[in-house]
């Protein structure tokens, strides 16, 4: 491939973008609009990205010069040989012996390398991308072809009846035949030119309800022509291998076809419960090959299915396809933009390579005095020679420069630290004022400023004689976080003042050190509830095992908010030995509490709590069972199956029910399968929507 068609390729990828960009954003536009309504937009993008090369062709090019012009291939380098510099030998003393052998004749230059042909590089790069991205579209139509001739014609009357009455409720003219596969086949449309539809072995043991929406759904894909655009979009992610909006066109391409289709079945009369639970049986019992998925638009992706069902299951979803006259302006709107963008030639006019010429220069080695000792170096520095007036006056020139810099890097740190050295010092001197707010005051900017030296001062502090300074110096040190701050708020866990107390715990909380953890267990015990609340929550901050003992005998303090506290905690810690506590914490008389550690006992995901998680599942509280549910969900222990779908039917709380939907689905266990089904026909639209997802986690 030559240079040329490598900047061709680059040009088609930038107009490409454009094309590709202005659908997505389209699309985005219409994201409340029907699936139908996105499919088009995103078939114009890639039938546009595919026509850029042939349009811009036939149209007039619009120079509009925004990009440097890629250089010209540049003339071969001439090499041009000098002449090797005579050889000068140092003056010898005459007691040396002379060279033993002549200074050899200058060698030959060498041949200068072939340049490397980068454009042919490219080319065969992009050329092998093509071939391995085609190459299962290939695959996958052939087997199509032949799973097509050796599969049997399926002409019974009840199947050509139902066939003929599908195809006029749609208004499809087309000659549709449908073929008897294999059993467990996927059913699927088949056929660009000759439409096809390919049904399972045991198709006539479906109901009709089945019956009505597969061969719905088919016929749909048959009337929207979507075995075309599905090759046109693989086609366009072949030439574009190395364009990701390609492969996101083509994705969504294939998203929105099967939600169309499934638009145009609810729109013609199915029930959307009962269409949903068809297609899920469909997507668990059969599956279609990935190489004929490719040539042939299969019904019930397991990959898919999840949105599907969501969108099946939304009763404000838009399902109506664009009319015939939106579609003209949309496709006449995109002409419209295809045609400039194909049109208009960005690049500045190319520049030509110049010619280099490219001087080799062979030097004669000089001779090597022999049989000779080097004198030994002088002592102290030994003397450079003068450099010559223009470099010497630039070396100076930009030494000066350098030192100029260095000093003024140098100064402002300086300056800086002199006016916080000021600053300090004068707010620290502030701190012996006789008026309590002014130290106050004083302590707050100190923790503001947090320069060297605040920490020490601040840390003083923590002995002034009002209780409110002393509050302000604990919080302040806190916002520091600073280590050496810790030993003064330890020894601030003594204070007199309970909220003094509490505000250095908090601080110990903030500074995360483990050191403090000894000194957090012992605050516990303190006679303060608020203390002791949030020694919990400091404890959490920190994360050390060692303190998991503790805080599960802080579940049993006698302050439902220190026992609230101390549940999330143990769940911050993970402790797997806390599990037997919380368990026990799920009996507690304050529901707050009983829905921490229900949370608690999620975060740790020890299996052997899940018949503690389970009983939790009858408390009186609905926020404690949510919680219990999505601990469960966590968990992800089949032992809890039975008591989650005994929530998610029996439940009157819809919020517990969606969770238990969502459990269930995150266990992935079979036997929640009928129940989740039957929750697709729930009251509740988030219950519905929750059972839906949880079966799209099921089934793949």
């Amino acid at each position: 491939m030559s240079g040329a068609a490598i900047t061709q390729l680059l040009d088609a990828g930038l107009r490409a973008t454009i094309v590709l960009g202005a659908a997505g954003v389209a699309a985005l536009v219409l994201r409340r609009g029907s699936a139908a309504a996105r499919h088009f937009v995103w078939t114009l993008g890639l039938i546009g990205a595919l026509s850029l090369p042939l349009v811009s062709a036939l149209v007039p090019a619009w120079s509009v010069p925004l990009l440097p012009g890629p250089p010209l291939a540049a003339a071969p380098p001439r090499v041009a040989q000098a002449r090797a510099p005579q050889a000068h030998t140092p003056a010898l003393r005459r007691n040396l012996t002379p060279p033993a052998h002549a200074p050899r004749a200058a060698a030959e230059p060498a041949p200068a390398p072939a340049p490397i042909d980068w454009a042919a590089r490219l080319g065969l790069l992009w050329l092998a991308g093509a071939l391995l991205v085609a190459l299962p579209l290939a695959v996958g139509s052939t087997r199509v072809l032949l799973s097509s001739r050796r599969s049997a014609a399926l002409d019974s009357a009840a199947w050509s009846a139902l066939l003929h009455e599908v195809a006029g409720t749609l208004g499809l003219s087309r000659p549709v035949r449908l073929l008897r596969g294999g059993p467990g086949a996927m059913p699927m449309a088949l056929g660009v030119f000759r439409a096809a539809v390919l049904l399972p072995e045991d198709c006539d043991e479906w109901s009709d309800e089945r019956r009505r929406a597969v061969l719905t759904h088919e016929l749909a894909h048959v009337q929207r022509l979507d075995c075309l655009t599905q090759a046109l979009a693989h086609v366009a992610c072949a030439l574009y291998w190395f364009h990701p909006l390609a492969w996101l066109a083509a994705r969504r391409l294939r998203v929105e076809r099967e939600r169309a289709c499934d638009d145009l079945v609810l729109r013609v009369g199915a029930s959307g419960p009962d269409y949903a639970q068809e297609l899920l049986q469909l997507a668990r019992s059969l599956r279609a090959s990935p190489s004929a998925a490719l040539a042939g638009v299969a019904m019930a992706r397991p990959s898919q299915l999840e949105g599907r069902l969501l969108a099946i299951l939304d009763p404000r979803q838009e399902r109506r396809a664009p009319s015939r006259p939106a579609a003209a302006v949309a496709a006449t709107l995109a002409g419209g933009l295809l045609v400039p963008v194909a049109a208009v030639e960005p690049w500045s006019p190319p520049s030509f390579g110049t010619r280099t010429e490219v001087t080799v220069t062979s030097f004669a080695p000089t001779p090597e005095p022999r049989g000779v000792a080097p004198r030994a170096p002088q002592a102290g520095p030994q003397s450079q020679q003068p450099l010559a007036a223009p470099a010497r006056a630039q070396r100076e020139a930009e030494h000066e420069a350098e030192r100029e810099a260095e000093d003024e890097a140098e100064q402002e740190p300086a300056q800086s630290a002199a006016h916080d050295e000021r600053v300090v010092k004068a707010l620290t001197g502030a701190l012996s004022d006789s008026d309590a707010e002014v130290r106050k005051e004083a302590v707050f900017a100190l923790g503001q400023l947090r320069a060297a030296g605040t920490a020490r001062a601040i840390a003083a502090a923590l002995q002034d004689s009002d209780a409110e300074v002393r509050q302000q110096a604990a919080f302040a040190l806190g916002q520091l976080r600073s280590e050496g701050s810790v030993n003064a708020l330890i020894g601030a866990l003594e204070d007199k003042d309970a909220e003094v107390r509490q505000q250095a715990v908090f601080a110990l909380g903030q500074i995360r050190s483990a050191s403090a953890s000894k000194a957090l267990t012992g605050a516990l015990g303190d006679a303060s509830a608020e203390v002791r609340q949030q020694a919990a929550f400091a404890l959490g901050q920190l994360r050390d095992p060692g303190s998991a003992g503790a805080l599960a005998g802080a579940l049993k303090d006698s302050d439902a908010d220190v026992r609230q506290q101390a549940a999330f905690a143990l769940g911050q810690l993970r402790e797997p030995a806390s599990a037997a506590a919380l368990a026990a914490a799920l009996k507690d008389s304050d529901a707050d509490v009983r829905q921490q550690a229900a949370f608690a006992l999620g975060q740790l995901r020890v299996p052997a709590s899940a018949g503690a998680l389970t009983g939790a599942l009858k408390d009186a509280d609905a926020d404690v069972r949510q919680q219990a549910v999505f601990a469960l969900g966590q968990l992800r222990s089949t032992d809890a199956v039975p008591a989650l779908l005994d929530a998610l039917k029996t439940d009157k709380d819809a919020d517990i029910r969606g969770q238990a939907a969502f459990a269930l689905g995150q266990i992935g266990d079979a036997r929640a399968l009928e129940a989740i089904t039957a929750a697709l026909k729930d009251a509740n639209a988030d219950v519905r929507k929750q059972a839906a997802f949880a079966l799209g986690q099921l089934t793949r």
